[in-house]
């Protein structure tokens, strides 16, 4: 299973060489960080604002652009396994985004807390979504779908 790499993971689709149990094995992983990701439990004690809101929308919208585009390409190569491709290859592609949302978040937090009045705190030391946050998230949800679409392509070669 690569979690990592996915050159080795392509060749390994391309060759109908993943077998039913390793296909489940992407799936269930892939689905399990889907859900740590998204659990609201991360979220109790903070207040959904406006801009908890705008986040959700523009999440909500550039998924499903990102996904029916990844569709369109998956479909002009070889309209072969979209389902399979998306969830085995989302996996390190995910991975890969985690860590450099990991890294672009202590960056932004040392740039914030340094160079700016930190407007992340407010008297009563709630987290606040700001403009600045909803632009990172669609930034990285951007790269997430242009790059799985540049790991499709790679199908037709």
């Amino acid at each position: 299973m690569y979690i990592w790499k996915i050159s080795p993971l392509i060749e390994q689709l391309k060759s109908d060489g993943l077998s039913q149990k390793e296909q489940l094995k992407y799936f269930l992983t892939y689905s399990v960080l889907m859900i740590i990701a998204t659990d609201p439990l991360l979220s109790v004690g903070l207040v959904y604002g406006f801009y908890d809101a705008v986040n959700t929308a523009s999440m909500s919208i550039l998924t499903i652009v990102g996904v029916i585009y990844c569709y369109k390409v998956n479909k002009s190569i070889d309209d072969k396994d979209f389902i399979l491709r998306f969830v085995t290859i989302g996996l390190p592609i995910t991975v890969r985004l985690l860590v450099l949302s990991i890294v672009v978040g202590i960056l932004y937090g040392v740039v914030d807390a340094i160079f700016l009045e930190s407007s992340y705190l407010d008297e009563s030391d709630t987290y606040q979504t700001t403009s600045v946050d909803v632009l990172i998230t669609g930034i990285l949800l951007f790269v997430y779908y242009y790059y799985f679409a540049s790991k499709l392509k790679c199908f037709g070669k």
